[in-house]
């Protein structure tokens, strides 16, 4: 007697899917720590050098600031400036001299300074000083100054993005200036400063942040960056500068994704002396190119680990799964359609104590299936003979008793016409016991039968037919449309006063192909629409045989197309019924 061996006994050893477990648990929350330990370290260095950036600058404009506001507190200039107040005073040369002095004194100790103006009191002072070389005449406009004050005090200070100074001649520097006067309707002069793009591009390069990280100064008029990047990282600079001065904190940062589809990393400060934002801009990918590379190392890691752990786990799987394939493969046989009955030989445990009772079973239910099929068979057979013969003679009784009526009224040409058309209609109804014909023979037939109804009921109805060329090669069960015209015609016409119309016609939409009788007759009520629907859809499900009519055509449609498709009831808005027969579109 073979000995009995437990799968049990031999799957605890099965450890290698808890070490992939464990690999994969460890390896996830090794690097879930690291990148955010990356992130952190690259959001502080980004706050670091802008704290940095923000430090030194806020130490040279201070400076400047200090000079303008110094100015009113010499008195030498004071002097100077009551002098112009008063036209019968005029300057001494000294006065001009120590003005000369006093604008180089600022170029010496400010490297940065392009330009110096004074101008007071309708110029009649007015020194201006571009890289050391003075001139002392200039015709200058205060209101455009005035109007870019804040506030109706002249004593603020204000300072100027990056821009072309036109007045003065001066391309791209940075401005601060103050104005004297009561307000800005009674300006009276401008002490204005220029400073040098230089010394904002030197330091704003300097930054090192990544290869395509920059910083830059935001402010209300203008955004000041001198980094070239490339067109994929290349942020709106109107949408930067309104996003960053509507922000509430006066630190922080924000995430912008620009029309590249590219998200960019926004971390900012601002300056207490003008209220300006230092920004450093970089891209999200750039900034975490570290986490990147060590979530790969990780990566990388984890799957030398798995496959390790996969051929080790395959090799003692090979041993306990062996017979358990086998049956494996029997059972997805059977899934195709296959009923294995071979006995083979199994082994001495729970595989194959399952197998050998899979086959017994298969064995049974595969003697029932056939069983079951030649039943089915049958029954098939027998109810699409059954609804062929109730529609054959259903036709036959109404067609002979016209003929009757013409050979009554002596109208013999008119019946051997109708004899004629007759013979076509049975010559396609028999088509040599074929069950599926061609819509173009089906829309012959019906021809034929109109033909027929239309001689026996002269100019009591008029019919078209217009069916789409497409679908004129595509199968349809035979004698389909006949009974639905003659439901037209019988109870359509029947209670209609003046000339009836039937229309017959057909299109190809979503796959399926849709025939459409329909008649404006007396039609139906809402209530007698639904009840016909529904009980189709009730023989459809129960699966019974119903007598002549609409549900003799619909169970024949669905014996050789399917459930979902028959026959669709409505009535026509204008009056009337139609009928819509839905098939699958298949030539």
């Amino acid at each position: 007697m073979p000995v009995f061996r437990s799968l049990k006994s031999t799957i605890i050893w099965l450890f290698i899917p808890i070490t992939i477990v464990f690999v994969l648990v460890t390896g996830t929350i090794s690097f879930m720590l690291a990148s955010q330990q990356l992130k952190e370290n690259a959001f502080t260095n980004l706050n670091d050098t802008i704290a940095q950036t923000k430090s030194l600058l806020s130490d040279k404009l201070t400076a400047f600031i200090a000079e303008l506001i110094g100015l009113e507190n010499k008195s030498e200039w004071i002097s100077i400036m009551n002098k112009t107040d008063d036209p019968g005073v005029p300057l001494e040369p000294e006065d001009y001299i120590f003005m000369n002095k006093a604008l180089d004194s600022y170029f010496e100790r400010y490297p940065m300074l392009d330009s110096v103006l004074f101008y007071y009191n309708e110029g009649r002072v007015s020194q201006y000083k571009q890289n050391n070389s003075l001139i002392s005449t200039v015709n200058i406009s205060l209101d455009d100054y005035s109007s870019k004050l804040e506030s109706e005090r002249l004593s603020v200070i204000k300072w100027l993005n990056i821009h072309d100074e036109n007045q003065l001649a001066a391309p791209q520097v940075i401005s601060v200036y103050r104005m004297f006067g009561k307000d800005k309707s009674r300006t009276k002069g401008i002490f204005m400063m220029n400073l040098k793009n230089r010394f904002f591009s030197d330091l704003l390069n300097n930054a090192k942040i990544s290869t395509n990280g920059y910083l830059c100064i935001v402010s209300n008029d203008g955004v000041m960056s001198f980094k070239n990047v490339e067109d994929r990282y290349e942020i709106d600079e109107v949408r930067l500068q309104e996003d960053l001065m509507n922000v509430d904190e006066p630190s922080g940062k924000i995430n912008i994704t620009n029309k590249h589809g590219e998200k960019m990393l926004i971390v900012y400060d601002t300056l207490s002396l003008n209220k300006w934002k230092v920004a450093a801009i970089v891209p999200e990918r750039e900034l975490y190119n570290k986490v990147n590379s060590i979530g790969l190392v990780i990566i990388m890691v984890m799957l030398l680990a798995i496959v390790a752990a996969a051929l080790l786990s395959n090799i003692i799987a090979h041993i306990i799964t062996k017979p358990l394939i086998k049956l494996t493969h029997t059972v997805n046989r059977i899934e195709d359609g296959n009923l294995p009955i071979l006995y083979k030989a199994v082994p001495s445990n729970e595989i194959g104590v399952l197998s050998r009772g899979i086959q017994d079973m298969m064995l049974r239910i595969k003697n029932l299936l056939t069983e079951i099929k030649e039943e089915q068979e049958k029954k098939r057979s027998a109810e699409l003979a059954v609804l062929q013969s109730q529609i054959k003679p259903h036709f036959l009784y109404n067609t002979l008793f016209s003929i009757k009526q013409l050979c009554e009224m002596e109208e013999h040409k008119d019946a051997a016409e109708m004899v004629a058309a007759l013979s076509n209609f049975y010559r396609i109804s028999i088509n040599k016991g074929n069950e599926i014909i061609p819509i173009s023979l089906e829309i012959e037939h019906i021809r034929n039968y109109l033909y027929i109804q239309q001689m026996r009921y002269g100019e009591d109805f008029i019919y078209e037919i217009d069916i789409e060329p497409d679908i004129m090669n595509c199968n349809i069960v035979k004698l389909t449309l006949q009974p639905l015209v003659e439901n037209a015609i019988y109870h359509g016409m029947k209670l209609k006063r003046g000339q009836g119309l039937i229309r017959i016609w057909g299109e190809a939409a979503n796959h399926e192909v849709r025939l459409y009788v329909e008649d404006n007759g007396k039609g139906m009520s809402e209530e007698e629409v639904k009840a016909i629907n529904q009980s189709l859809r009730e023989e459809a499900d129960s699966g019974s045989i119903p007598g002549f009519g609409i549900g003799n055509i619909n169970k024949r449609l669905q014996l050789n197309y399917g459930a979902s498709f028959g026959l669709v009831y409505e009535n026509r808005q204008s009056g009337g019924v139609t009928v819509m027969i839905r098939i699958p579109f298949y030539e």
